[in-house]
């Protein structure tokens, strides 16, 4: 695994991304680095139309039906609002949650049952989602010291919600669309 030094979060390629070391260390810009996965994730639904957000991506990993773009950036918004309330919380109280506490210890069936959380909503309504729910989770997350975020309680929490996540998902969508443009 390499380190971040040198690696542009705009345009590095996800994997190396994904396994970069020192996203955490005091010298990293946490805010820029998450304006900038910020940036590359809201770039990756630029031009699609919307019929495209309806399209299968990735195999579920609970074993329901494959997500499409759509389910994947709602996931992302959802998960954001969760975050509003638990970090919230952990920034008053400095009480991090645990994965238990959270999702009941399985992301993969929880992530799944989200799903009726934005059934029928349309592209535009998720696009909105995301943008809103991520404005308030920065409000929120900006409460808590960085020394707290770069903390082993607080990191998994606040990185995965502001950095992480959209990693995870881009490493889904962005071979996705470049299988798209390929095929155009």
């Amino acid at each position: 695994m390499g380190d971040l030094v040198g690696l542009d979060v705009r345009r590095a390629p996800i994997e190396e991304l994904r396994q970069a070391r020192g996203w955490s260390k005091p010298e990293r810009d946490f805010w820029a680095d998450e304006a900038a996965m910020w940036a590359r994730f809201r770039s990756a639904w630029e031009g699609l139309e919307d019929t495209d957000w309806l399209e299968p991506v990735a195999k579920s990993e609970a074993g329901g039906p494959d997500w499409t773009f759509l389910d994947h950036v709602a996931h992302l918004a959802a998960w954001q609002e969760m975050a509003i309330d638990y970090i919230g919380r952990a920034a008053a109280t400095g009480i991090w949650p645990t994965d238990e506490e959270v999702v009941g210890g399985d992301f993969d069936r929880f992530n799944e049952g989200q799903r009726a959380e934005w059934a029928g909503r349309s592209p535009e309504e998720v696009r909105a989602w995301a943008v809103d729910s991520r404005e308030r989770l920065l409000v929120v997350a900006r409460t808590v010291p960085l020394e707290t975020i770069r903390g082993e309680d607080a990191w998994g929490w606040v990185f995965m919600s502001l950095h992480g996540h959209q990693l995870d998902h881009l490493g889904m969508l962005e071979p996705w669309l470049a299988r798209r443009r390929v095929a155009s």
